[in-house]
């Protein structure tokens, strides 16, 4: 009997110890599976869609939105009703009197002449307000409203070229893996060749059909193929990772790219003719924004000259008694007054201060101007230089897929000729040797083609086109 009302207790402990866990595990499993990002695979599109949401400059940048909508409200609550209140008590433990020069005027038995002080002031004092002010008019506040929808469009452009060099960083960190694992299974399809080969040039030479000096040569380039992949494939493991610093992607997550190479390589993507809209580019909008920006200051600092109106009324009551229930009691010694008013503020003379300020900031639109010509010759050039950038890098690509394809072919023949007798080793090992070179030419200059391709978008402002 003891022994049952024992286990009852520990029984239902146990159960409830073992509901609290599931509880306790069950949100931490949800949110395990929101940390966690189960798609692995990314084309180029899904990787920048996943950059502009998780990117921490994008992310700064959508911050910087918000601040400035909220810098809108808060410029716009200037002109709106200001409520203030007011309430306070005090303890005059020593009152200040006030010195008449005669006491005999305030008491006949003080001689004629003597001091005389007075208390005008009770021990306890209150006072309780609340006052209203409406601006009515204000030059400078009409030209705040128009300036600060440019500080927020400003804001706008700001955080599109940040996704634009996201965008560019995306692009170079997802093209440059690319070619380097393809740059990698092309050393391993070498490397795979080289193998085989070394076993058929090995048996040729037990059977006394080869010369161990192929069969050296051919080992000396096997491991150099080694040394070469190791170095690619740690030049892989580098480029993803770049590619996840730049997607704000978990470095510790692997994550596998699922666009080929075969796809984008597409020399006809781009048209090269010249000509574009530089309003496109983010800078150029950013410099004729701040243009704008200077033009409402110095509109500001010239309203400065006009004066400002604002209706105000107060309501409010004061106390005084030298009992203190009838301060701390609202209906005690409270006496109530109020006021209705207008209010003009106009600063007629400033020794010249707003003059200096407005002629600073003229200054300032002039250099912005400059600038801004400067930069529209500037982006024309760089479009020039980028195609022509352009134009060389698919004329080298075309070279680079001939010469490839022209050491396959000799590698297939050189191996044919020497399987039948009619070619030596050395041609194998050379033809072997051309054909890798030629593979990572070709993919030097695939990788150089793309770049070049990001570049021109750049430079014509259509990296976010798609996105």
């Amino acid at each position: 009997m003891n022994t049952h009302t024992c286990q009852t207790p520990l029984k239902k402990t146990f159960v409830g110890q073992f509901i609290f866990l599931i509880l306790w595990a069950i949100p931490t499993l949800a949110l395990a599976q929101n940390t966690s990002n189960p798609n692995l695979h990314y084309s180029l599109s899904q990787a920048i869609d996943f950059a502009l949401e998780q990117n921490v400059a994008v992310e700064n940048a959508r911050l910087d939105e918000q601040a400035a909508d909220l810098k809108v409200r808060e410029i716009t609550s200037i002109g709106l009703p200001q409520i203030s209140a007011s309430y306070g008590v005090s303890d005059n433990f020593i009152i200040q009197k006030v010195i008449v020069p005669d006491g005999s005027l305030f008491n006949p038995e003080i001689p004629k002449g003597q001091p005389l002080a007075l208390q005008f002031q009770p021990r306890y004092g209150g006072n309780a307000a609340v006052s209203v002010r409406q601006l009515l008019f204000d030059g400078n506040y009409l030209i705040g409203l128009k300036a600060v929808k440019t500080y927020r469009i400003l804001a706008v452009k700001n955080s599109e070229m940040t996704r634009t060099q996201v965008v560019e960083q995306v692009k170079k960190a997802y093209y440059g893996a690319l070619v380097s694992f393809e740059r990698l299974r092309s050393l391993d399809a070498a490397l795979q060749r080289i193998n085989q080969s070394l076993i058929e040039l090995q048996t040729l030479n037990r059977e006394g059909f080869a010369e161990q000096l192929d069969v050296d040569r051919l080992r000396v380039q096997q491991n150099n193929l080694r040394s070469q992949r190791e170095k690619v494939a740690a030049l892989c493991d580098i480029s993803l990772n770049l590619l996840k610093f730049q997607m704000g992607y978990p470095v510790a997550q692997p994550i596998e790219l699922s666009d080929s190479l075969s796809v984008l390589v597409n020399l006809h993507a781009l048209p090269l003719e010249s000509g574009f809209d530089i309003l496109k580019r983010p800078e150029m909008q950013l410099l004729m924004l701040q243009q704008t920006g200077l033009n409402f200051e110095i509109k500001s600092l010239k309203s400065g000259y006009m004066p400002s109106l604002a209706l105000q009324a107060q309501r409010g009551a004061l106390a005084g008694s030298n009992t203190f229930s009838q301060v701390r009691d609202p209906g005690g010694s409270w006496f109530a007054y109020g006021s209705v008013g207008l209010g003009v503020n106009w600063n007629v003379f400033d020794s010249f201060n707003r003059k200096y300020k407005i002629q600073q900031k003229k200054i300032e639109l002039m250099k912005s101007q400059h600038l801004t010509d400067q930069f529209r010759q500037a982006a024309w050039m760089e479009e020039a230089h980028a195609i022509t950038q352009l134009r060389n890098q698919i004329r080298s690509l075309e070279v680079q897929e001939d010469n490839l394809r022209l050491s396959r072919q000799v590698l297939s023949v050189t191996q044919i000729k020497y399987r039948e007798g009619v070619g030596s080793g050395l041609e194998v090992t050379a033809a072997e040797s051309a054909l890798t070179e030629a593979e990572s030419n070709y993919f030097g200059a695939v990788y150089d083609w793309l770049m070049a391709r990001v570049d021109l978008e750049k430079a014509r402002g259509s990296l976010l086109e798609k996105h």
